[in-house]
C-alpha cells in the first residue's frame, strides 16, 4: 500500500510515528536524521510541513508540536489512542496520491476512456497515462490491471479483484473509517448481532468484522465467488459459533460467498480465532485434503528439526499450522504472496526486498531447513516460485513462537530470604518457561550475586551484582539485563 505514497510523505509519516509513539518525549535531531536518512535542514522542513498537515486535518488538530533545542516532540492532549492518529494521517497522505485517487475513483464508477477519467481528476491525459502505466506495474502482483472500453476499469478474475478490493480498503482505512455504507446497507448494529458478537469480541474487532462484511458484500450481486471444491471443504471448518454464524450468514447470497468472507476474516484479523479454537481447527481438518496434508507434513518436519528433544505444545503446533495453511491457500488459490495479508508485516519498511533478504540471512537455519524439506518432499503441493515466500513465513513464525531460555544462579548471602524473594519476583515478571534456576553457578547464563568472591565463569556467562533486593531501580536494571540476554539467546536459536 505504501507504493501509493511519494518519498516525502512517507518520510513525514515515519517522522510522525517516531514522535507520537514517544508519548511526549523529546527525540533528538541526530537520531531522527539517522533514522530517516535525511539532512538537518530537510528534517526541520518536514517537521514544519507535518505540523501544517496536522493543523489542516480536523481529525488530528488536537496535537501539540514542540520545538526544543536539538530535539522535537509531539504532545497528545486528547483521549484518542496513538493508532487513531497514525491511521488518519496515513489516509490523509494516501488521499493526496494521484494513484490512490485513480483506484478510489474507478471503484465508484466506470470510465469509457482515459479522457473521461482525466477530466474527473483534473490532470492532463499524458500525465494520467504515465501514472496508470506505473500503477499497472504494481497491480501485476494481484494479477489485475486497469483498462478502458469495458464494463469495469479493473480487469482480472473475480477472486483477484476481490482480494485487491480487500487489500486496498483494509489497508487504507484500517477499520477507523468504514467506507461505502450507503452502497451495501450492511450493519452489525441491530440488537441480535450486537448481543452475539459482544460476548465474544472486543468493540475494535467487531468494527473490523463490519468493515470486512461491507467489503465482502460490495460485489456479490455483480459477480459471485465460486470456490474450488478443496478450498470450500477447508473453509467449511472455519465456522464461527452457531449463533454468530446465523447472524452473519444472512448477509450473503450463497454459501461460497459466506465461506469466502470466513477466509477474509482469517486473513485480516489475526485474533478472530482464539488459541483454543486454533487447536480445535487443527484437529478437525480432513487429512485427505492436499493443502491440509502439505501443511501438516511441513509442520511435522519442522517440529523434528526445531524441537528435537521436547515436542511442540499443541498450542504452538496448531498456531503454526493455522498460518501455514492460510499461507498455502493464498499462494495456491490466489497466487499472491501471503505476506501481504498477515497483518501487513512488512508495511512501512523503506526497502522491503532488501529488508527481507537481510532478515532471512539473520535466520539461516530456517532457510536451510526449508531448502532440505522441498528437496526431500516433492509431494508438497506448492509451486517452487513461492518457496522463498513460505520460507519467510516460517521464519516469522519461528521468531513468534521459539522460546529461548536463560539459566539463572542466585546467591544472596546478606540475609536468609533474599534469594527466595529474587527468584519468586522474577517468576512474576517473566514467563516461567523462559527462565530456569540452577544451584551450580558454572551452569548459569546469569549469576545474580551480592558479593564479589571469585567464581568459575562459563563462556559468555553474565554477572549481575545486587546490593539491595528491595531497590526498585536495581529491579529495572535487572529486567533490562535479563531481556537483553533472552533476545541474544533467541537470535542464537535461529
Amino acid at each position: 500500500m505504501e507504493f501509493f505514497l511519494n518519498d516525502k510523505n512517507n518520510k513525514k509519516l515515519e517522522l510522525f510515528k517516531e514522535l507520537i509513539f514517544r508519548d511526549g518525549g523529546k527525540v533528538s535531531f541526530a537520531y531522527l536524521q539517522h533514522y530517516l536518512d535525511i539532512s538537518l535542514s530537510t528534517l526541520k522542513r518536514y517537521f514544519n510541513e507535518l505540523e501544517a498537515d496536522i493543523k489542516n486535518n480536523e481529525d488530528l488538530k488536537m496535537l501539540e508540536f514542540v520545538r526544543n533545542t536539538g530535539s522535537f516532540q509531539i504532545n497528545n492532549h486528547s483521549d484518542f489512542q496513538i493508532d487513531y492518529f497514525v491511521v488518519h494521517l496515513r489516509l490523509y497522505y494516501l488521499s493526496e496520491s494521484l494513484q490512490f485517487k485513480i483506484i478510489s475513483t474507478i471503484f465508484t464508477r466506470n470510465y469509457a476512456t482515459v479522457d473521461e477519467l482525466a477530466d474527473e481528476l483534473f490532470v492532463s491525459i499524458p500525465y494520467l497515462y504515465k501514472q496508470i502505466t506505473a500503477l499497472n506495474e504494481q497491480l501485476k502482483m494481484f494479477h489485475i490491471k486497469i483498462i478502458f472500453n469495458s464494463d469495469e476499469n479493473i480487469a482480472g478474475e473475480e477472486k483477484h479483484l476481490r482480494m485487491f478490493v480487500f487489500y486496498f480498503y483494509w489497508n487504507a482505512y484500517r477499520g477507523i473509517v468504514v467506507p461505502f455504507k450507503a452502497e451495501t446497507g450492511c450493519s452489525l448494529s441491530f440488537p441480535e448481532a450486537v448481543d452475539c458478537l459482544k460476548h465474544r469480541y472486543s468493540d475494535s474487532v467487531i468494527k473490523r468484522i463490519e468493515l470486512i462484511l461491507r467489503i465482502s458484500t460490495l460485489r456479490q450481486d455483480k459477480a459471485q465467488i465460486h470456490l474450488p471444491e478443496e478450498i470450500k471443504n477447508i473453509l467449511l471448518s472455519f465456522e464461527l459459533p452457531k449463533d454468530i454464524s446465523s447472524v452473519l450468514r444472512n448477509f450473503f447470497v450463497t454459501e461460497d460467498e459466506y465461506l469466502f468472507f470466513n477466509l477474509m476474516l482469517r486473513s485480516f484479523i489475526s485474533d478472530i480465532d482464539s488459541p483454543e479454537e486454533k487447536v480445535a481447527l487443527f484437529r478437525s481438518f480432513s487429512r485427505s485434503l492436499r493443502l491440509v496434508y502439505s501443511s501438516e507434513l511441513l509442520i511435522d518436519e519442522y517440529e523434528k528439526d526445531f524441537y528435537p528433544s521436547t515436542p511442540m505444545t499443541p498450542r504452538i503446533k496448531a498456531n503454526i499450522f493455522y498460518y501455514v495453511l492460510i499461507g498455502l491457500i493464498h499462494s495456491i488459490y490466489f497466487e499472491i504472496n501471503p505476506l501481504y495479508f498477515f497483518k501487513q508485516v512488512m508495511v512501512n519498511i523503506p526497502d522491503q526486498k532488501e529488508y527481507v533478504k537481510k532478515y532471512v540471512k539473520r535466520h539461516p537455519r530456517n532457510y536451510r531447513f526449508y531448502k532440505k524439506f522441498r528437496k526431500e518432499h516433492p509431494e508438497m503441493i506448492l509451486d517452487s516460485s513461492f518457496n522463498f515466500t513460505i520460507c519467510i513465513l516460517l521464519t516469522f513464525l519461528t521468531d513468534m513462537f521459539s522460546l529461548p531460555t536463560v539459566s539463572i544462579y542466585i546467591q544472596y548471602s546478606s540475609n536468609n530470604f533474599g534469594s527466595v524473594f529474587i527468584k519468586n519476583r522474577l517468576l512474576t515478571l517473566f514467563n516461567p518457561e523462559t527462565i530456569t534456576f540452577t544451584n551450580q553457578v558454572e551452569m548459569a547464563d546469569i549469576a545474580i550475586i551480592d558479593n564479589v568472591e571469585q567464581h568459575g565463569e562459563k563462556e559468555k556467562q553474565e554477572f549481575f551484582f545486587v546490593n539491595n533486593f528491595l531497590d526498585e531501580k536495581m529491579w529495572l536494571e535487572l529486567i533490562i539485563f535479563i531481556q537483553k540476554i533472552i533476545l541474544a539467546n533467541k537470535r542464537m536459536l535461529n
